[in-house]
């Protein structure tokens, strides 16, 4: 098991139940994580500049404001468009995924491997993408 060395994984989910899976499941695999329980919670940790998260994991149901309007602000935002977003809600908006600019779709109830299938999936995509990435020549 290695850990991680980015940005914690926030998880915007309003269900206490459902955040605790994903928050024990992903630090069971060494990944620092932060919680946020409704939407404008969710805004402002996306928007942490001292801590900047490496994933989100967001809702689309939240008190205080949607998952759709945190993720069409998150990807107007410089300093926060290339974060990668998982969505993982029980609407199912899969085709619209896409539209929204979320990275992946996860319905509920949702696969705890899966779940961290996809986030190192777009950790190391983005560690790849990264303009900061030292390549080596040899």
């Amino acid at each position: 098991m290695e850990a991680s060395t980015t940005g914690p994984i926030l998880i915007i989910e309003d269900d206490l139940d459902i955040a605790e899976v994903l928050r024990y499941s992903l630090e069971k695999e060494a990944f620092s994580t932060r919680v946020a329980f409704d939407g404008e919670e969710g805004l402002k940790a996306s928007l942490d500049q001292t801590n900047p998260p490496s994933v989100i994991l967001l809702d689309i149901f939240l008190p205080g404001m949607k998952g759709t309007e945190i993720c069409r602000r998150l990807r107007t935002e410089p300093r926060t468009q290339d974060i990668p977003i998982i969505i993982v809600s029980a609407k199912p908006i899969d085709s619209f995924t896409r539209l929204l600019g979320a990275d992946y779709y996860i319905p509920k109830p949702f696969s705890v491997r899966e779940v961290i299938d996809r986030v190192r999936e777009l950790q190391a995509r983005s560690v790849a993408l990264s303009p900061f990435t030292i390549k080596s020549t040899r």
